[in-house]
């Protein structure tokens, strides 16, 4: 459906823009005046979305104002077309007028969120259930929620790692600086001097040497090496390197079951049937060999196994006994979000843990790079003094 940008008056003489969404110039020239605007530019908005994604911040936003709106008795229709209004990504905008206008052509709002890749399968197979069970409101909060703590959760390991990370950059680089362009006229001064270098500053210069003549190789050889990485390299390889990796792989692992255990909780709160609710849940795992295990215990539910016993194969006594209390107690939403809370806070226990012991093992090495490089630079110049006395 094309969407037309516009800047109208309205009443008052207020200017105002926006994206509307028609099947023609016309069509959307009369909507506008239809809502009591008066266009003074209507063009056809020509960006692609084809590779636009939307941040999980923005569209969490969204589906709050949404689910609070639907609560308040307002039609789908007019919700959106007030929130279209107060979205600052241009792109999200553009797919909540297109959503906008397939439900004024009849469409459902999960059909017309399908026909949009801006927007995740898993809110498409959310926004159905709770169409099917009449509390499209409620569901909309809880993914809105849902998106909320993922998003929490994501800038926290990005925040513990910015800092030894820059810590390591710096120093690398003031190191590589050192090696390239700074050890190598020692090798100038010695020879004026008809003196031989100290073992330390001769393999620290030809160090230097090496990077400055075959850097460009280097970096070369780097980036094919992650080119081949990211392309070649089988992604089941690369989850298992995940999951192996201390005290990082098992805070992985903790944060793939958070994700499908509060995912689970949501769809099976949503009244979605459990088989279902159970495939769904299993698109959040970015993990080839987690969803493994999951077709597994699918496997084992279709065939009329409880969930709890499905789970004991591979999984922890723990979320294993959470399940099964929650089957007893038909409260089963409830344990799952528990079991997510439980280990989204040991994934962020390991996650500190890890960063803890990789600041001062970190510090440890670099000073120990630096104490070399300074060592094998003051020898060679204790010798100058000592020539030149």
């Amino acid at each position: 459906m094309p969407i037309y940008e516009y800047t109208a008056y309205n009443q008052n003489g207020k200017l105002s823009t926006g994206l509307l969404g028609a099947p023609s110039r016309k069509i959307a020239y009369d909507r506008l005046k239809g809502k009591g605007l008066y266009p003074k530019d209507l063009h056809l908005d020509t960006a692609s979305d084809s590779s636009a994604s939307v941040s999980k911040d923005s569209l969490s936003f969204v589906l709050t104002q949404l689910s609070s709106l639907l609560a308040a008795g307002i039609p789908m229709v007019s919700a959106l077309d007030s929130i279209i209004t107060q979205v600052d990504s241009k792109a999200l905008g553009r797919s909540l007028a297109r959503l906008k206008t397939a439900m004024e052509e009849g469409k459902s709002f999960s059909e017309g969120l399908a026909n949009d890749k801006m927007f995740p399968p898993l809110l498409v197979k959310m926004a159905y259930a709770g169409e099917s069970v009449g509390n499209l409101e409620l569901i909309l909060e809880r993914y809105a929620s849902f998106l909320e703590k993922e998003s929490q959760s994501a800038k926290k390991i990005i925040g513990a790692l910015i800092y030894p990370m820059v810590i390591m950059t710096a120093s690398t680089a003031l190191v590589m600086f050192i090696l390239a362009y700074i050890a190598p006229t020692l090798t100038e001064v010695f020879d004026n001097f008809n003196k031989k270098l100290p073992l330390t500053t001769q393999i620290l210069v030809s160090m230097g040497s090496f990077l400055r003549d075959y850097s460009i190789v280097i970096l070369l050889l780097i980036a094919a090496g992650i080119y081949c990485y990211i392309k070649y390299v089988p992604k089941k390889f690369k989850d298992n390197l995940k999951l192996s990796m201390p005290f990082v792989g098992q805070a992985y692992r903790y944060t793939m079951l958070s994700r499908w255990s509060r995912t689970l909780g949501l769809l099976h709160g949503g009244s979605v049937p459990l088989l279902k609710a159970l495939e769904s849940a299993r698109d959040v795992v970015d993990n080839v060999s987690l969803e493994k295990e999951l077709v597994t215990v699918e496997k084992s539910v279709e065939k009329g196994l409880s969930l709890s016993a499905s789970l004991s194969r591979y999984f922890p006594p723990l979320l294993v006994n959470m399940v099964e209390t929650g089957q007893q107690t038909g409260e089963l939403e409830k344990m799952m979000n528990v079991v997510a809370d439980f280990y989204e806070k040991e994934a962020d226990r390991r996650l500190s843990l890890f960063i803890q012991l990789f600041e001062p093992a970190m510090i440890l090495i670099l000073g120990g790079v630096v104490g070399f490089v300074v060592i094998s630079i003051l020898l060679p110049i204790f010798e100058v003094n000592r020539i030149v006395k």
